[in-house]
């Protein structure tokens, strides 16, 4: 653990540097450290914050370290752009080492609450908000993770949504800064023909959803064999993601709760390398 948490910090005094960011002289612990904690505590001690700063503390990882409540505040003030750019840096090095340019798309729940209790709920407000899990077959009431991996399962670009939004309309939205002549598998909700044609012609990257079987246009068996095998690693990438979570993310606020997912986002990528 003492080699990844130097790791982790360098990484993230390192990008500061990079972006420039200024740190007030009277600061006891830079932004760099409090990142570093929180990855820390996500990666090894299931996303409570309190234990990792315990222990961080108690074995002179961090001396002068902060109370509890103060390093929440300080850790909320650090801009979730900083978060992202950590993990674009880190899927920059995926996105270089798929000489393949084959990648893999999909999404998965993030639960808030159950969907029976959405009405008391207060971190969340809007019918935006729940969505259908077909692979649980429930509703549920929270967010949707929108997911690239290249296809051995590293992480190279996401986004979050209410739970409600469909897979192909956040698959618009996104960048989708991949290499011209890529091939991006997804399954039967990615199919729309108009924007697979365009896709194809403005950024040379083509589309290969998994069609329904009263779809006007088929793949080839050899084409849909590949399809079918590239997209079982993004069930693994979901799996090793989720293995990340605690039983219950603590949650108060719905800043608080998107900052955890984009930090469960960077540790994930981060055990790539660990």
């Amino acid at each position: 653990m003492n080699e990844q948490t130097i790791l982790i910090y360098c990484i993230c005094d390192d990008l500061l540097k990079i972006l420039k960011k200024r740190e007030d002289i009277q600061s006891k612990m830079n932004s760099a450290v409090i990142m570093t904690m929180a990855i820390t505590a996500v990666l090894f001690f299931g996303a409570n914050f309190s234990r990792a700063r315990i222990f961080l503390k108690g074995h002179g990882y961090i001396r002068n370290m902060l109370s509890e409540s103060r390093l929440n505040r300080r850790l909320h003030l650090i801009d979730r752009s900083i978060w992202e750019t950590i993990f674009y840096a880190l899927s920059k090095i995926f996105s270089d080492e798929n000489d393949a340019c084959e990648y893999v798309v999909d999404s998965m729940p993030v639960e808030v609450c159950m969907n029976i209790r959405s009405y008391r709920c207060r971190l969340l407000n809007g019918k935006q908000f729940i969505g259908y899990c077909k692979a649980k077959k429930k509703f549920y009431y929270g967010f949707k993770l929108h997911l690239i991996c290249t296809t051995k399962g590293q992480p190279v670009e996401f986004i979050i949504t209410p739970a409600s939004m469909a897979d192909i309309s956040a698959f618009r939205i996104m960048e989708i800064d991949r290499p011209q002549e890529s091939i991006i598998y997804g399954d039967k909700a990615y199919t729309d023909y108009s924007f697979e044609k365009s896709l194809e012609e403005i950024e040379h990257i083509k589309l290969l959803a998994d069609r329904k079987s009263n779809a006007k246009k088929q793949h080839s068996g050899c084409t849909d064999f590949i399809l079918k095998r590239s997209r079982k690693m993004i069930e693994t990438a979901f799996s090793r993601l989720v293995s990340l979570f605690p039983r219950k993310i603590h949650k108060v606020t719905k800043k608080g709760v998107l900052l955890k997912l984009v930090v469960f986002m960077i540790a994930f990528s981060l055990k790539f390398f660990l």
